[in-house]
């Protein structure tokens, strides 16, 4: 009997399909593969919100799970945020709002001038509104640097280890976009 129980077993574990998590109406995946062929696993995935109102589900995506900031920020693996938005439109001003708040309150004057070219190439890519659907994905490869892509089309990669922990930072950070985000990325809530 239990060679029969073993095979059975097998076939039930290789059959079935990968995990998901749900969150505001979005399915995300527990793995997927990185732009550099690296297996990433979702580290955690939360609701941000403004004035009560859903924006987007940001998803984090490591090589190695961390509730840790500071351990996240120095692992010199690929990782993934993927930012699905649930709000009907943000428009390019806001957006960009958004991540000039996210960069000055989490670096210090000398550490935005240093990235003031990075910062302002990034910037530069959000030159239409995030709609209702639209999934937006940072990758990070290192040596090859950081990715943004919208709807599967790549708008721009940014050079630079600073620049990555810089904008992981927004999320992540001393003064993150939303606290309940940052807890839900790190896979706290």
């Amino acid at each position: 009997m239990p060679r029969l129980l073993i095979p059975a077993l097998l076939f039930l574990c290789l059959a079935s399909p990968a995990q998901a998590k749900e969150l505001a109406g979005v399915t995300v995946a527990d793995t997927i593969i990185s732009a550099n062929q690296e297996t990433l696993i979702l580290n955690g995935m939360g609701l941000r919100e403004k004035l009560w109102i859903d924006i987007y589900v940001g998803s984090l995506y490591l090589a190695k799970a961390s509730y840790n900031v500071a351990d996240i920020l120095s692992q010199p693996n690929a990782f993934r945020i993927q930012l699905d938005f649930v709000y009907s439109e943000v428009t390019p001003e806001k957006l960009l709002i958004a991540w000039k708040e996210g960069f000055e309150k989490n670096q210090s004057a000398e550490k935005l001038k240093a990235l003031k070219a990075e910062i302002s190439s990034f910037y530069g890519l959000f030159n239409e509104s995030a709609l209702k659907g639209d999934r937006y994905i940072i990758d990070y490869v290192p040596d090859k640097g950081t990715s943004l892509s919208k709807n599967d089309v790549l708008l721009g990669i940014i050079l630079g280890e600073d620049f990555k922990n810089a904008l992981l930072e927004i999320w992540l950070g001393n003064h993150p976009a939303d606290k309940k985000l940052k807890k839900g990325m790190l896979g706290l809530e």
